[in-house]
């Protein structure tokens, strides 16, 4: 199975770990948010702050490696085609799926790239974007 996200470039991450719950199974390439007792969770539509995470963690793992900050920039897939209007618009992810929610603004973790490569206009595959607002 494909990454959801993944880093562009060579960039070098700053991961911390995290605990997590028996049970709960976070994919490589997932974004993460933390719930009430500061687990890590799969990060949703609703999550308010998010974090990447790298390698993920298997079911049976008691934490999962996240990335610090905000000084990379990620590539997923959104959930309608992207549209060179929205370079630079702040946006949040599908509920269940982690795609990014091109058409959404109200929770606003994800910054789409303002950038000439940002993503390919009618293509849901391959926009970039910033964490807007990391979990640390």
């Amino acid at each position: 199975m494909a990454k959801k996200f993944e880093v562009v470039g060579d960039e070098a991450l700053r991961t911390e770990f995290m605990s997590k719950e028996a049970g709960v199974t976070i994919a490589a390439g997932d974004l993460v948010a933390a719930d009430s007792n500061g687990y890590a969770i799969l990060a949703t539509a609703t999550s308010t702050a998010v974090a990447y995470a790298p390698r993920g963690a298997a079911s049976a793992d008691l934490k999962c490696e996240v990335t610090i900050g905000n000084d990379f920039i990620l590539k997923g897939t959104g959930d309608a085609a992207f549209a060179i209007t929205q370079k630079g618009t702040l946006v949040d992810i599908t509920t269940t799926t982690q795609l990014i929610d091109v058409g959404e603004s109200s929770i606003d973790v994800l910054k789409i790239s303002p950038m000439v490569d940002a993503g390919v206009a009618g293509s849901t595959a391959g926009i970039k974007v910033k964490i807007n607002k990391p979990l640390f």
